[in-house]
């Protein structure tokens, strides 16, 4: 998919949904200057649910109704799935009613939309199993191990979107997200921080890189040392350019204070077999 920098062909259209939140205002920011733009999200504050001369539309669909889709996608070249219940405390009802059920029903739509390419905001919940066992650097070529139930609705949604481009004609950029935009506040978070400069730079290659499917790990250079970042580098031409903020280590992380088993280590065995090359 092209970027066009004139008047006479017009921008691509790109669906963004959950735009409303944090990453969702990241994303229209990075994109505002390349693609005319759909912004979704279940409510908007109000004043905000207007189009804007620039030609971005803002919509409040209830995603979670399948036909809505069909609206959401209308003429649309792309879409930047944000949507879903982003917290590792949820239970398995909420993640899969409020995240994976979402991505089978984007998944259905695209099929007889005219969208070429997909972009899913997964996560390193995917592979926080790993990660609480310290199996470093992490490989995104290893099987998902998700941490919580928040991530295994993301690995489900992945697989959904695979089944999706061995069907049609759509490729899709599935970016497993670390902490994104927010400043970290402890070193493990700093582990997996991504920086709101190199969110936008993989944004946009996400959009463009020659990928039928693919699951990227999507942070910073300063995660380099638990995930393996090469691939992310390789495939999309990625180049972190964000600096970690500088934080002093602590000697033992606080246990995560949620269901969540990425960096919650009380029930580990004294010793722990580390993940070979």
């Amino acid at each position: 998919m092209n970027s066009y920098p004139d008047e006479v062909t017009p921008r691509p259209l790109v669906v963004v949904t959950g735009a409303a939140g944090h990453v969702g205002k990241l994303t229209s920011q990075a994109l505002a200057r390349n693609y005319r733009l759909r912004l979704i999200d279940l409510d908007w504050p109000s004043g905000e649910s207007r189009n804007e001369e620039d030609g971005t539309e803002r919509l409040a669909l209830d995603l979670s109704e399948r036909e809505t889709w069909d609206a959401a996608l209308t003429s649309a070249d792309a879409v930047v799935h944000l949507a879903g219940n982003a917290h590792p405390e949820i239970d398995a009802r909420t993640a899969f009613d409020g995240g994976a059920m979402l991505t089978a029903h984007l998944a259905a739509a695209a099929g007889v939309s005219g969208v070429r390419r997909i972009v899913f905001a997964s996560s390193i919940h995917t592979m926080g199993l790993y990660h609480r066992h310290a199996q470093y650097p992490i490989s995104p070529q290893w099987q998902p191990r998700p941490c919580c139930e928040y991530g295994a609705a993301k690995v489900f949604s992945e697989n959904l979107l695979e089944i999706l481009t061995e069907r049609t004609d759509i490729s899709v950029v599935c970016l497993r997200l670390g902490l994104t935009g927010f400043a970290p506040d402890t070193t493990g978070l700093a582990s997996q921080w991504l920086g709101p400069t190199d969110y936008a730079s993989l944004l946009l290659a996400s959009l463009t890189s020659p990928v039928k499917y693919g699951t990227y790990l999507a942070m910073s250079a300063g995660a380099s040392q638990r995930w393996d970042l090469r691939e992310t580098v390789r495939d999309l031409g990625f180049s972190p350019s964000d600096a970690t903020p500088n934080l002093v280590p602590a000697s033992r992380e606080a246990p995560h204070p949620t269901p969540c088993l990425m960096f919650d280590t009380r029930n580990l065995p004294t010793t722990t077999d580390h993940a070979k090359d």
